[in-house]
């Protein structure tokens, strides 16, 4: 089934972005922040809870999905969508940040090996041998069949310059692989722009890719160890030489300081674990920063996480019970935080796309950064 992936874009107030993205299971409303489903799930969340809390798009993980429970077996179950019972829009990466990641640190083995074929790694699993080319990571993502895959690419140190050339010439090489090898028509495939932390660099691969043509564009190789300031610089650089409309998606960043000002770059597409993740360590977001509910000053608190959310913990439990299901390491107590910090992420970046369409974004901006100042 062919489906026609138009990127409508409705407003603009500076390089901020309101538009919509129309993909099979319904159309994205961006900017958007996309919760992580590493392994078809949210952790600590149902479906239903994360549409409740406002979610739209959701990421999974080809690496993972791909060692467990396999492609071909979520292919013949359906589909991702069926198998984790998602009714809407589906974003899968490549796994190349994953495979990436398993290079290990200094004094530790590398569990892979990057060639210009491909790369061949080690399960983090169970150690056995694995080998990613871009016609292999195209059938799995096919076989996932989310609504946006991403092509195979090789995520650099940000601050090597030499790495980042060889890198590059691989990353582009592989993006032309993947698009002749994509045969999804109901699949819209995004090329992945690389380059580290250098503009030429950026700019080479921004040409190269946008000339190919894909129906979107991702930012890669950030918030991979370069300075927030680095970080903000490079996007700054790069997001006007892409093409104005096509989404633009910034791969695995996503604190609320990062929505604000990624979108204030030209960002449209947002991912990351942190909200679930910091839920699990007893963290809780809030407008104004971060609250570890563990602290002891907690233990007898009757006030909610905060006392303005519209979210189902923060109508219905106290600082006080919340911090005694962390202390006494109760699953309810993920849940719950992570039911406060979607809500909290996905209703600012809500936010964010109605001031653009007012045409008050740097107001909004300004006001956001204040209520941090405080």
């Amino acid at each position: 089934m062919s489906f026609d992936f138009r990127f409508d874009l409705l407003a603009t107030d500076g390089m901020a972005r309101a538009g919509v993205f129309h993909t099979p299971h319904g159309p994205i409303p961006t900017p958007i922040y996309a919760p992580v489903g590493t392994q078809a799930t949210v952790k600590s969340l149902t479906p239903r809870q994360l549409a409740d809390v406002g979610a739209i798009l959701v990421l999974a993980n080809t690496y993972h999905l791909y060692l467990r429970p396999g492609d071909e077996l979520i292919a013949e179950l359906g589909g991702l969508h069926t198998f984790m019972q998602w009714p809407g829009p589906m974003l899968t990466d490549s796994g190349g940040f994953q495979v990436f990641s398993l290079a290990g640190k200094r004094g530790q083995k590398s569990l892979r090996a990057i060639d210009d074929d491909g790369v061949t790694f080690r399960s983090h699993i169970d150690g056995r041998r694995h080998r990613f080319t871009p016609e292999r990571v195209m059938e799995i993502e096919q076989n996932l069949g989310a609504d946006i895959a991403m092509v195979l690419d090789e995520c650099a140190p940000p601050d090597d310059y030499e790495y980042n050339t060889r890198a590059l010439r691989r990353t582009h090489a592989w993006a032309e692989r993947c698009q002749a090898a994509h045969h999804r028509p109901d699949q819209a495939l995004f090329g992945i722009v690389q380059g580290g932390i250098f503009p030429d660099l950026r700019e080479q691969s921004a040409a190269f890719l946008t000339q190919l043509d894909f129906p979107g564009y991702a930012i890669g190789g950030l918030s991979v160890g370069e300075t927030k300031e680095q970080m903000l610089e490079t996007l700054a650089f790069t997001t006007p030489l892409l093409p104005a409309d096509k989404p633009r998606y910034l791969m695995g960043v996503g604190t609320p300081e990062d929505l604000v000002e990624g979108v204030a770059r030209g960002v449209d597409i947002f991912d990351c674990v942190l909200p679930t993740r910091v839920a699990r360590n007893g963290q809780a977001l809030l407008r104004t920063g971060k609250l570890n509910i563990r602290n002891a000053r907690f233990a007898a608190d009757p006030a909610p996480l905060d006392e303005t959310c519209q979210c189902y913990t923060c109508q219905h439990f106290s600082r006080a019970y919340l911090r005694h299901l962390v202390i006494a390491k109760e699953m309810l107590a993920a849940t719950l935080l992570s039911i406060h910090n979607l809500h909290v992420m996905l209703t600012l970046i809500k936010e964010i796309r109605a001031a653009i369409l007012a045409g008050r974004f740097e107001s909004y901006r300004a006001a956001f950064w204040e209520a941090r100042a405080h």
